[in-house]
């Protein structure tokens, strides 16, 4: 057994040991069968809405989503087909994923609503960046963005100084943290918890019964040599997480005194394998990220 697939494993036990005195948020049953729905093409919206239509909850939640300002529609929507006709099964999906995590994995306070905007933003990030980049899934890179830091708000629950090295979880970095004068999150994680938030969102993942590929790329979001991956799939996967990561801690940044300024040239070298994967350089980098901040402020 190599040195690697060794050490993994040993992560693993650390993390699992933590999150069985916490409870591992595992995926609602509801929602495991939409998604297997949703991935068959013989699939409508009226096999979803019959699935939905069991749920309260999930209803109550769908209803509220059709009838926001958002849509801006003159009468009400009480059906739920006509409500997923509206905003679609795609959405619909992201949507419900996103809240159904966020219900799962809990935590309060300005910290996990910092959690919770870099998660998003950078799900939006991936999201979109693969479809720039030509790659096979939309929704994967969407998941992969939304799960690579579930593992924060756990340990944001049993460790009450997690806080204090909150931004760096996150990516949140300045050029002196990117250029690697500031150790490794791994690292401070593991001195101070034994564990990291990568292998815990791991196990998150496998909870969830999320494609293989998916839980690899949350487990490797911070590791920058992306040939570790033999599977093409989760080598460009693992690329897109690693870029989407890097916006979004931007993102976080905006209205900051202490917002990166052209940190693009000193992405793209220390991730050369990442932006060579993805055909992409730090002009290009800089365009892409231009283009979220203005759809996301603009």
């Amino acid at each position: 057994m190599n040195e690697k697939l060794l050490s993994q494993e040993d992560d693993v036990k650390k993390a699992a040991e933590l999150v069985s005195s916490i409870g591992i948020p595992s995926q609602p049953s509801l929602l495991l069968e939409i998604n297997k729905k949703i991935s068959r093409p013989e699939t409508g919206i009226g096999d979803i809405a019959d699935l939905i239509s069991r749920d309260v909850a999930m209803s109550a939640k769908l209803l509220k989503m059709a009838n926001s300002a958002f849509f801006g529609l003159r009468e009400k929507v009480d059906s739920i087909q006509r409500a997923l006709a509206l905003i679609g099964l795609k959405n619909f999906n992201r949507i419900i994923l996103a809240t159904s995590l966020r219900d799962s994995v809990g935590g309060h306070g300005s910290g996990t609503e910092k959690f919770w905007n870099h998660s998003m933003t950078v799900a939006g990030a991936s999201a979109y960046i693969a479809k720039k980049t030509g790659f096979e899934s939309e929704e994967q890179a969407y998941i992969a963005g939304l799960f690579h830091d579930c593992g924060v708000p756990m340990l944001m629950k049993k460790y009450p100084d997690y806080p204090q090295i909150l931004d760096h979880a996150l990516g949140v970095v300045n050029s002196a943290s990117l250029s690697g004068i500031k150790k490794s999150i791994i690292g401070i994680e593991e001195e101070r918890y034994n564990t990291h938030h990568c292998a815990v969102g791991y196990l998150i993942t496998k909870s969830w019964h999320l494609p293989i590929t998916i839980a690899k790329s949350v487990w490797y979001h911070h590791y920058i040599n992306i040939d570790i991956h033999n599977d093409p799939v989760t080598k460009r996967l693992s690329a897109i997480l690693l870029l989407a990561d890097y916006i979004g801690g931007h993102i976080l940044y905006l209205g900051g005194s202490d917002c990166p300024v052209e940190t693009e040239p000193e992405w793209a070298r220390m991730h050369r394998k990442a932006a060579t994967e993805l055909c992409m350089n730090a002009e290009s980098i800089k365009d892409m990220k231009d283009d979220l901040v203005e759809k996301l402020y603009g």
